[in-house]
Formats: C-alpha cells, structure tokens, sequence
C-alpha cells in the first residue's frame, strides 16, 4: 500500500496542529506530549527539526517553549509532507509512477494549509472515536 503520510508524519502533525492552537502563544515540549500523547523525546526531535526548517521557533528559559514560527494559515501542508524520492532502482514503469504519484500529492497538498486541518480538527471535536 502506498502510505502518503507515515507516523513520523503523523506526529509532526499532531504537535503542529497544538501549536496552531494555541498560535502565537509557546508550549513546552511536555505539554505538546502530554496533550497529544506523543513520546516526549521523539516529539523534541521532531520539534527539532521543524526548528531548523524555520516550521517553528523555540525559546529557552522560563518563559520559553515552541511556538509556530509563521501564523497557521501560512504553513503550507506542500512544506510538511513532502513526497518520497523517485527511486533510482525499478523498471521504467515503476519511476513513471513513483513519479505520478509525487506530482499528485503535491498538487493535493498545494492549496491546504495547518488552518485547514485545523478546522477539520475543530469541526470533529467530540466525534467519538470507534477504532480498535
């Protein structure tokens, strides 16, 4: 099965989508974490590199934390899920679609930005939850 987004994915999104939130306030790792129930070590290396991407920014002491680094609605999801690589091994066909498939997500993700998983989010809140 082809996977658009996989669980590194999903957890940069789930801390992504705390801090749209609560944008432009900052939280601390541990809080992201705890609200988003994400291991705090893996999410301080997500948060990590979203900083150097310049996603988010952080601030160290006691008033410090994350926070997004530009205002949700100008986060593309094109800049966060960025396709696989077009793999150099395979036949013809199998890079032809590899790249189909990448062209295709882009131009999904294109016009959606944090806002609008955040609205799906929002809109979705309190539907119960039914998987196992």
């Amino acid at each position: 099965m082809f996977k658009v987004v996989n669980w590194t994915d999903v957890y940069r999104l789930e801390a992504l989508l705390e801090l749209a939130e609560v944008y432009p306030a900052s939280l601390t790792v541990a809080e992201v974490a705890r609200r988003r129930e994400i291991p705090s070590a893996f999410l301080a290396r997500l948060l990590g590199e979203a900083a150097r991407e310049d996603v988010v920014a952080t601030a160290r002491g006691p008033h410090g934390g994350v926070r997004l680094a530009a205002p949700p609605e100008a986060i593309g999801l094109g800049r966060l899920l960025r396709p696989d690589p077009v793999p150099d091994t395979g036949g013809p066909a199998v890079r032809w679609l590899a790249r189909r498939l990448a062209e295709a997500q882009e131009g999904v993700l294109a016009p959606l930005r944090l806002t609008t998983l955040l609205t799906v989010e929002r809109e979705n809140a309190g539907t119960p939850s039914f998987e196992i």
